[in-house]
């Protein structure tokens, strides 16, 4: 009875001896996956700070355009208005012009009869006052 009890003795201190090393050992692969889990956690959280800054880096950088974008747009809205007046006078001018070209027609037909020394004289001075007209536009632009 005594020879069993210390047989099965030794074979409990055996396993607890094996049961101590398993613990052991899995105490020891818990540390491990604990360090190898904070490594993780710091690397990634790193990597995170640094995407975050590339983030608000283009975010700024994005505003910065909009921006931009909206005053080339109030810019473009002001071009294009002075564009329209523009065009709106030129226009004007050409009506004119062409008003002028039908009165000069209309007088150089009723001076028929004046001679071709005063058409001649009439044609050039208007066309005087029509390059005139030109630089005078150039001159407002």
């Amino acid at each position: 009875d005594i020879q069993t009890s210390s047989h099965q003795l030794t074979e409990l201190k055996r396993e607890m001896q094996n049961l101590e090393i398993e613990l052991q050992a899995q105490l020891s692969t818990k540390d491990s996956l604990e360090n190898s889990l904070a490594e993780t956690e710091s690397r990634y959280g790193c990597l995170l700070q640094q995407i975050q800054g590339q983030i608000n880096a283009v975010e700024e950088e994005l505003g910065n355009i909009r921006c931009e974008m909206e005053g080339q747009s109030q810019e473009y809205k002001m071009l294009l208005g002075i564009k329209t007046r523009l065009e709106q006078e030129i226009a004007q001018y050409r009506a004119l012009l062409h008003e002028g070209q039908q009165d000069l027609a209309a007088s150089q037909g009723a001076f028929q009869g004046g001679g071709k020394s005063s058409q001649s004289y009439s044609s050039s001075s208007f066309s005087q006052s029509q390059s005139g007209d030109v630089t005078g536009q150039s001159r407002v632009c």
